[in-house]
């Protein structure tokens, strides 16, 4: 077995005495803890999937026998990837149709009465026959010795490893988490034997990637790892390393809460001398306590430890260090042995986990990440981190200096990311679908307001920012405490007084998020809330090519739907994140780049009845599109109007300009429902897809460009075309009671547009109704796609439409109220350079004889004076978020707080809005809503023109354009790396007296950049 490492543990440092009180009262007092307990005793979560469930039945699994626990975690020599993949969510009786239920894991385990077991979703059998658990590797039909798996009709399945891989995920880890803490919640020792029975089988089987050499006669277990019987490769994604018995992303949450589970069986392992002699019997080396302490911290914790070092262990930010972080507390270990606490520590805040600066440099201003909206919020496990910190800390005031270990949520950015999560709520209820996040779904109103996408974590963020809307949203829509921590003291007290103040208001409105690129068009009350959704995001993880998508939802319905999240991996690029397959267009049906800059919101403004968002992409940035010749885009940007007819009914209008390539095609789809289209006298194709009426589906073919391809037109089947001259309505209709429909109104500005429709999705999708707008170009000009979305409950809001003029373009829109003249001024030049574009709007609504709205926002032509008013800052303040614009001959009342500006230079822009004005000096101090803080680092190499920081720059490809902050200097930045490199407009020696080891703080303006603001001229009147 070779030499333990030795233990410096001495007490529980996780579940402490006030922490066990806490959880005790808790379970004792509220409603939301009282359901917790019922789930660690009596009900456990429901298993669907590999991972998911945080609790078991502990009830149910201490009534088991030692034996029973013992084997509960399978033997690790059990792989836990099928391979090859034929048979991944492939039952041998029924085929493929399991994946109707799940394409990811269409098995259930019920490890008590079906043990060694998977069920098939579709018809409830088991699988396999034998009972390997027994030791019978070969009876019956479908037998499966945990090697070599069951061959059947051609195929082989892998029934074993796909339990084993979800027993660990589903039931082991959560019934380690449920048995320990049902022991520090009742004492009761059964509870605490079978953990520690679990704990220890566990130890016996957990892999580790061999030792050092000093170490070396400890038991090398690399071939038991994730993918060590593949050499540490993934035998499908290759480029996918590491992993312990799961990946090295999910590992990193098992570990943690394995962590937890030992602390709180620690003390257990002392009393219970019949325990130790059941684990003898099982082959293990444990005399004592104490030995099984020192096995249990050296094959779980340090060959874990040492996983997460070396980059094995490693998940979204927030995983690994809270892993670290635990670790690190409850091995409580300072000795020379390595890695200890201090390495774990270090590893977190400085090492590869950086949580150092996360929160400042791996949060965008308005508190938006770097990934899908749902994948953001595992940021918020450095609320773990920052706690464990400060537990680690407590013990060691003396070695863990704030300086070095600073607070994580002390800088604006930190408290923005709970902010977001409340604001980036749409509709009451959901958050966009932008990159892989949300989906198809099944038509029904969501049942319950959602004042905040986050729970619990709001609760950290009251104690810590004192912010009236966090205690809001600790509280359902009745004013009941619906969530919490078991394992936190509760702050009823100060929640209940921060909700009860004055400034306790959520209030939805049109919102932009322009630093993480959604804008948010909402209006009407709670029973009408109306909610239009322009994605313009540059993601750099979990993202799509969903530039500039639009969604709908009304009433708590999803009624203009995204594709969300894939459907298994293997059809992502040719169909899930396909541009084609979102509402959006596509440039000779090339998929756009996935860069990480190139979003512009251009103009934003909300008054009475308009709301009003246009933004821009550069997505086919040095993209080779179908020919070689090809004229490149340089004109991609969307402009939404949500326009409000009553307190119930309203319309939105879309226009989507193109250039570039020789076809667009504007992609639209709703829900499941199939459409109702318009009479246009179809031609319906005969046989084949949208690639051909030869190229059957699924199939590889060569497009009319010659580039041999698998993705979206092969996807579609039921190919019909028409010529559309004139406006006509597509209906989806939800088949609720209400008759919640959604009507595309298509209208042709420039002449004819082809119309292509089917129904489209991906092998292992339903499919559903597609309508795809194609317009020629053969010259690459400029094509303009207007649409007008209404989305009636009962009879349609529009009667009808026409185009009145082109030049500017101008829509006439018949209501149930009367009418609507919107015109919009949006050139066909360039929108890939920051510089102003004269864009803007009008809504004219005459009800019977009478002018009831005229609104103007930004240029019209011939308006006077101009629609913009444009300045250059001339002072900042950025710790206040002020800025400063010269007085002069300007007008101060079109500066007023609640209004969106636009603030640019050559390299970058930024929509912010005004929270207050103030003249001082001969100025006009403009404060802004956020902080204009982009990065914060130390130098750690300065020469020329080149800078060298500390920090991971997640958001390197923004800096371009920034203004550099050091000592009393200031410098724009050229270039940067995510490694912290720069480059400079000017030799560092500008930077007098600044050195290595000073900090330098990164900002999103500075003096000489140009501000714009749009002006709103309503019933003539200015504002």
């Amino acid at each position: 077995m070779g030499t333990l490492f030795a233990n410096a543990k001495d007490s529980p440092t996780y579940y402490t005495p006030e922490r066990v009180a806490a959880a005790r009262h808790n379970a004792e007092t509220y409603p939301w803890a009282k359901a917790v307990r019922k789930r660690i005793f009596t009900t456990g979560d429901s298993i669907r999937y590999y991972i998911g469930p945080e609790y078991t039945a502990a009830d149910a699994y201490a009534a088991q026998t030692d034996d029973f626990i013992w084997l509960l975690q399978p033997d690790t020599r059990i792989a836990r990837i099928v391979f090859p993949r034929d048979t991944v969510a492939f039952c041998p009786k029924h085929g493929a149709d399991v994946k109707k239920i799940s394409v990811w894991c269409p098995w259930r385990i019920d490890p008590i009465s079906h043990p060694y077991q998977i069920q098939c979703m579709l018809g409830k059998e088991w699988y396999p026959s034998n009972a390997y658990h027994e030791g019978d590797l070969d009876s019956g039909e479908f037998a499966d010795n945990g090697q070599d798996g069951c061959l059947h009709g051609g195929k082989r399945y892998f029934f074993l490893r796909e339990y084993a891989h979800l027993v660990y995920g589903s039931v082991v880890v959560p019934t380690l988490r449920s048995l320990s803490e049902a022991y520090q919640l009742t004492g009761d020792p059964n509870y605490a034997r079978k953990g520690c029975i679990l704990l220890a089988r566990l130890a016996t089987q957990y892999p580790n990637y061999g030792w050092d050499k000093a170490d070396g006669d400890l038991e090398n277990r690399f071939d038991r790892t994730y993918l060590g019987p593949w050499d540490n490769h993934h035998p499908h994604y290759k480029w996918k390393q590491g992993g312990m018995i799961t990946d090295l992303i999910w590992e990193t949450f098992c570990l943690e809460a394995t962590v937890y589970a030992y602390d709180g069986l620690w003390a257990y392992m002392d009393q219970d001398p019949d325990m130790l002699s059941f684990l003898r019997s099982k082959g293990m080396p444990v005399e004592t306590a104490s030995d099984l302490r020192q096995y249990i911290e050296t094959y779980i914790f340090r060959a874990a430890a040492k996983g997460l070092l070396a980059g094995w262990i490693k998940g979204n930010e927030g995983f690994h260090q809270a892993a670290a972080m635990a670790l690190a507390l409850v091995l409580d270990d300072y000795s020379d042995n390595h890695p200890n606490s201090r390495d774990l520590v270090d590893y977190a805040f400085h090492g590869i986990g950086n949580s150092v600066d996360i929160m400042i440099n791996g949060v965008l201003p308005d508190g938006g990440g770097h990934e899908s909206p749902n994948y953001a919020l595992i940021k918020l496990d450095f609320i773990r981190v920052s706690r464990l910190m400060e537990a680690i800390r407590e013990r060691r005031p003396d070695a863990f200096p704030e300086e070095r270990y600073p607070d994580l949520f002390a800088d604006p950015k930190a408290k923005a990311l709970f902010d977001y999560y409340i604001d980036i709520i749409s509709n009451d209820y959901a958050y966009p679908s932008v990159g892989d996040c949300g989906g198809l779904r099944t038509m029904k109103p969501y049942p319950r307001v959602s004042r905040s996408a986050l729970k619990h974590e709001n609760l950290f963020a009251v104690e810590k920012y004192r912010d009236p809307r966090h205690a809001l949203s600790c509280l359902d829509p009745d004013g009941e405490l619906f969530t919490g921590e078991l394992w936190e003291p509760y702050p009823e007290k100060l929640v209940r007084e921060l909700a009860a103040g004055p400034d306790a208001a959520i209030v939805r409105r049109s919102r932009v998020f322009d630093d993480y690129g959604v804008a948010i068009l909402e209006s009407g009350g709670p029973d009408h809330r109306r909610t239009a959704i322009l994605n313009y995001a540059s993601l750099i993880g979990h993202r799509q090519h969903d530039h500039l998508n639009l969604e709908f939802l009304a009433r708590r319905l999803y009624l203009l739907q995204d594709m969300g999240y894939p459907k298994t991996w293997e059809y992502r690029e040719q169909w899930d994140s396909n541009a084609l397959a979102h509402n959006t267009v596509t440039i000779d049906e090339t998929p756009a780049a996935y860069h990480r800059t190139g979003a512009l919101g251009r103009l934003f403004a909300s008054t009475g009845p308009l709301h009003m968002i246009t933004a821009s992409h550069n997505v086919y940035r040095d993209v080779k599109l179908g020919r070689e010749d090809a004229r490149p885009v340089d004109l991609y940007e969307r402009t939404v109007l949500l326009i409000d007819v009553d307190d119930e009914r309203f319309y939105t209008v879309d226009l989507f300009l193109v250039n570039g390539g020789e076809q667009h095609d504007q992609s639209w789809h709703a829900f499941a429902t199939p459409v109702v289209p318009p009479d246009l006298g179809w031609d319906a194709q005969d046989g084949g897809t949208l690639a051909g009426p030869n190229v059957q589906p699924f199939a590889t073919w060569k497009d009319r460009w010659g580039r041999e391809r698998n993705d979206v037109p092969s996807y579609v089947t039921e190919v019909r075309s028409a010529t559309l001259t004139s406006p006509a309505c597509w209906t989806w209709k939800t088949a609720l009671l209400d008759d919640d429909q959604v009507r595309l109104h298509v209208v042709p500005v420039d002449g004819p547009l082809r119309v292509l429709a089917g129904r489209g999705g991906s092998p292992v999708r339903d499919k559903i109704d597609y309508v795809f707008l194609r317009n020629v170009v053969p010259d690459g000009g400029a094509s303009r796609f207007l649409s007008v979305i209404d989305t009636p409950r009962g009879e349609p809001t529009i009667k009808s439409l026409e185009v009145t003029q082109t030049a500017p373009l101008q829509l006439r829109v018949h209501h149930v109220l009367g009418h609507d003249t919107i015109t919009l001024n949006l050139p066909t030049t360039t929108s890939a350079t920051m510089a102003h574009r004269p864009v803007g709007a009008r809504l004219e609504r005459v009800q019977g004889k009478d002018t009831t709205a005229d609104i103007t926002v930004g240029t019209l032509p011939g308006s006077t004076p101009s629609g913009y008013v444009t300045r250059a800052i001339s002072a900042v303040d950025h710790d206040a978020c002020r800025i400063a614009l010269p007085t002069g001959t300007q007008q101060q009342d079109i500066w007023l707080a609640g209004r969106t500006l636009r603030l640019f230079g050559d390299a970058r822009s930024a929509l912010y809005q005004i929270c207050q004005v103030e003249r001082e000096g001969g100025c006009l101090w403009l404060t802004l809503d956020r902080t204009p803080l982009l990065a914060r680092a130390r130098i750690t190499r300065l020469a020329g023109k080149t800078l060298s920081l500390d920090s991971t720059l997640i958001f390197c490809d923004r800096l371009p354009g920034a203004l550099l902050q050091a000592g009393a200097g200031s410098v724009r930045i050229v270039s940067a790396t995510k490694g912290g490199q720069l480059t400079l407009e000017e030799d560092v020696e500008t930077l007098t007296g600044v050195g290595v080891g000073d900090e330098v703080r990164i900002m999103q303006y500075g003096t000489g950049d140009t501000v714009e603001i749009a002006r709103i001229v309503s019933n003539a009147q200015q504002r």
